[in-house]
């Protein structure tokens, strides 16, 4: 109605998920540029579904964000939010009854794991890309903290940090390199009877898909769910499967080479990126010690899971088309460096984002 404020509803279900979500935001909330917004939302997430060690959570929750303009370029954000997590159907591999001694008091009767979380939170982001999309100059930086307030039923924080960095190869901009890269980590603080807080597994990183490393199926890439077998002595013997629990580090890197797409027309080439590329990924868990498990370390499967040089790698090419009904892509990858457990995936086909 001409105010400049928006109002979004938002409905979500896929093999995995089901999220629906209603968030409103005035970006003049007062006659300095404050934006602020809100949000509510509803999530149900099978993770069995993802390429993810079984686990379902039903959660619900409510977030508050004020945006402060710093400049043309950057700006601040400060959000607090509160979550639900109701958590059932948990595997009893290692690493999160590593996780659950500080959480006996939140499990009910039926196994479920039930944590009420408020949290705050601060992000920067500065951008001088010279298009909305398809940019071929600038560069694009995002930096997030956020932190459970103490006295949540889980501790923790969690940072990560985006960038984009776009150089062009020619006057035209017809060859362009994108360099893409990201950190991120996360753990517990505190402790709960006498146990450390850990980062909780449903905050997990995980690596493989289009959005993080082409070539390798969603999620299927970082440390492996172990399982400790009891029955036959009473050490037990250790396992380690092909289930991703993903890990509270992550490190992705990207080099594109951006090239004039062939047989299209000078009218359409705006609309449609070609490139080829080379990507790298680690995800891994700081607080993994494999000398702690009973599994034979070269197993299948098995390999220290806080090794953050334990890297996958690809190669391959992707087309972006700026559709009518929204973004396409296309890529084809190919791994160049793998290990047991991660799932290939040599064709993505995705619909509404872009790289």
């Amino acid at each position: 109605i001409g105010s400049g404020n928006r109002v979004g509803i938002n409905a979500m279900m896929n093999d995995y998920q089901k999220n629906i979500s209603l968030d409103y935001r005035d970006p003049y909330w007062n006659l300095d540029g404050v934006s602020l917004g809100g949000k509510v939302f509803y999530n149900e997430f099978e993770a069995k579904e993802a390429n993810i060690v079984d686990y379902t959570n039903e959660s619900y929750g409510a977030s508050l964000t004020w945006g402060f303009p710093f400049d043309e370029l950057n700006r601040f954000e400060f959000g607090v939010g509160y979550t639900h997590n109701k958590i059932g159907n948990l595997s009893p591999y290692l690493q999160v009854e590593q996780f659950l001694r500080a959480q006996a008091d939140n499990i009910d009767s039926s196994g479920a794991l039930n944590t009420n979380d408020f949290d705050f939170n601060i992000s920067w982001t500065r951008n001088n890309l010279n298009r909305g999309y398809f940019p071929t100059a600038g560069n694009h930086q995002r930096a997030f903290y956020k932190m459970t307030v103490p006295g949540s039923d889980v501790q923790y924080f969690k940072m990560q940090y985006d960038v984009r960095q776009y150089v062009p190869l020619t006057k035209k901009h017809e060859f362009t390199l994108l360099f893409r890269g990201r950190l991120g980590y996360g753990n517990g603080y505190g402790q709960t009877d006498g146990n450390d807080n850990l980062f909780p597994f449903y905050e997990n990183y995980y690596a493989g898909g289009f959005t993080s490393l082409r070539g390798f199926g969603s999620n299927s890439v970082g440390p492996k769910a172990v399982y400790r077998d009891t029955s036959g002595s009473n050490n037990g013997a250790d396992t380690a499967t092909d289930d991703s629990v993903g890990g509270n580090a992550v490190a992705l890197a990207s080099v594109e080479l951006i090239v004039p797409t062939p047989f299209a027309s000078e009218e359409v080439q705006n609309q449609i990126r070609t490139s080829i590329f080379f990507d790298m990924a680690s995800v891994w868990d700081t607080e993994f010690d494999y000398r702690d498990s009973g599994a034979e370390y070269g197993d299948r499967y098995y390999y220290d899971y806080s090794d953050p040089t334990n890297y996958r790698s690809s190669y391959g090419a992707a087309l972006q088309w700026m559709s009518p009904m929204g973004p396409l892509v296309f890529s084809l990858a190919k791994p160049i460096k793998k290990f047991d457990g991660d799932d290939e995936e040599f064709f993505t086909f995705t619909i509404g984002r872009t790289f």
